[in-house]
């Protein structure tokens, strides 16, 4: 049985060295019955996927609801991956229309960024709880689009052709929300 365990271990150990494309063509062949590459997938993405739901949702609880459903659906779409874009953009794709679709329903508010950040084990400078609390209000005041924007740019620290991907909107667009976005920060909040 412990050798069993080592044996797992040292391919589990291997295949998180791998990138995600190598990963995913591991999974595409291993699944539905072996899910070791899947499982490495999911644990390289899980803490960063509950980051960035929960700064859309505001709870806990249905961040990861969201992730574990994200999750589920790379599960079991993995083969219909078309590659047109990297995994990384295809799987935040999918938590972000799971975040939209369970904020139409819950309307729930949105949640202070250090305690996002707190939720996914992330080590950030800590600032000071006034700062955070103007953040959260500038935060609360852009449009579902921008906070959308923000939250993957600042947050995830993706990629501005990513983002565009993930969200569906020409680069540009994204580009130029995010200034907006930026612009809209009152000079005592700005470091």
């Amino acid at each position: 049985m412990k050798t069993t365990r080592l044996g797992a271990s040292r391919v589990s150990e291997r295949l998180s060295q791998l990138d995600d494309s190598e990963l995913l063509r591991i999974a595409r062949i291993q699944l539905p019955y072996v899910t070791t590459a899947y499982e490495v997938i999911f644990h390289r993405y899980h803490s960063k996927l509950i980051q960035v739901c929960y700064r859309y949702l505001g709870s806990i609880e249905e961040a990861e609801e969201t992730v574990s459903d994200t999750l589920l659906n790379v599960f079991n779409n993995i083969h219909r991956f078309e590659g047109r874009s990297s995994f990384k953009t295809w799987i935040y794709q999918i938590a972000h229309n799971q975040s939209l679709n369970r904020l139409r329903k819950k309307k729930l508010t949105l949640v202070a960024m250090d305690e996002a950040d707190f939720i996914a084990e992330e080590q950030v400078e800590s600032v000071s709880i006034e700062y955070n609390e103007k953040i959260d209000l500038w935060l609360a005041n852009l449009s579902v689009e921008e906070r959308s924007i923000v939250v993957f740019r600042i947050v995830s620290g993706l990629k501005f052709n990513e983002i565009s991907e993930i969200v569906d909107q020409n680069l540009s667009t994204v580009k130029m929300r995010y200034k907006r976005a930026l612009e809209k920060i009152p000079n005592n909040t700005k470091k």
